[in-house]
């Protein structure tokens, strides 16, 4: 009994020693898969809307990184980014409402600022990875989608974080490391055939990525060894942006 009583108490401290790894948009694609590989290495600590967290809301961030200390990483992944209806007719930028651009702005980098502040005020040290998008540093190619524009607020609000992360990086090292994983295409059953033929056509891979090909680039952000990594981007695209 005492044995028994001894393994469960040496398992739970090994449990409490887990460095806390916070993951917004934890519900999401890209976010779940994380939260799913890391829960063995860290201690997870999900954020996400479908959980009750609004992230765009100022004092609820606050709050939360005011009660929840002695975080090691938080892994950006919450974004804007809805899904284009079908048979609708495309928007060009110089009709889309301004505020449809601010709502993607608040999301996808207003409130990534503000939890980025917020980590970094209640934390002595730490790692930021931002998760960002090819469209953030080139322009869409607008010929591979059918009857759909990509929405300029997009791509504005993706760029705009990156340079968060720099400036952040810049500014808070060396006691914070703050770098962003530029993702390009991931598969998903949801896409229509002629957007994944358009797609792969012009990726070197000649393919989408498959969501798992993704985890070695943050498990070497998140690394400690990995000191000298902060205030740059790293591209997982398949090669899209290497022409």
């Amino acid at each position: 009994m005492r044995s028994k009583k001894l393994l469960l108490f040496l398992i739970r401290n090994k449990m409490s020693k887990k460095k806390k790894l916070v993951i917004t948009g934890s519900e999401g694609l890209i976010g779940k898969k994380l939260a799913k590989y890391f829960k063995t290495k860290y201690e997870v600590i999900p954020l996400d809307i479908q959980l009750g967290h609004d992230l765009t809301d100022e004092e609820f961030v606050k709050k939360w990184f005011k009660t929840n200390k002695h975080i090691y990483g938080v892994i950006l992944c919450h974004a804007y980014n809805p899904i284009p209806k079908k048979n609708t007719k495309p928007v060009s930028p110089i009709e889309v409402p301004l505020d449809e651009v601010r709502e993607f702005l608040n999301v996808n980098t207003v409130s990534l600022f503000s939890i980025s502040r917020e980590f970094i005020k209640n934390n002595k040290g730490g790692v930021i990875i931002a998760v960002g998008s090819i469209y953030g540093t080139r322009a869409p190619k607008h010929h591979i989608y059918k009857d759909f524009v990509k929405h300029i607020g997009y791509s504005i609000s993706k760029a705009g974080m990156t340079m968060m992360s720099k400036y952040l990086a810049t500014y808070y090292a060396p006691h914070f490391r703050i770098n962003t994983v530029v993702l390009g295409g991931i598969a998903d059953p949801k896409q229509e055939a002629s957007f994944v033929k358009n797609y792969s056509d012009n990726t070197p891979l000649k393919r989408l990525m498959d969501i798992g090909e993704i985890i070695p680039v943050f498990e070497l952000l998140l690394n400690e060894k990995s000191t000298a990594i902060t205030g740059t981007e790293i591209y997982v695209d398949g090669g899209w942006t290497a022409w």
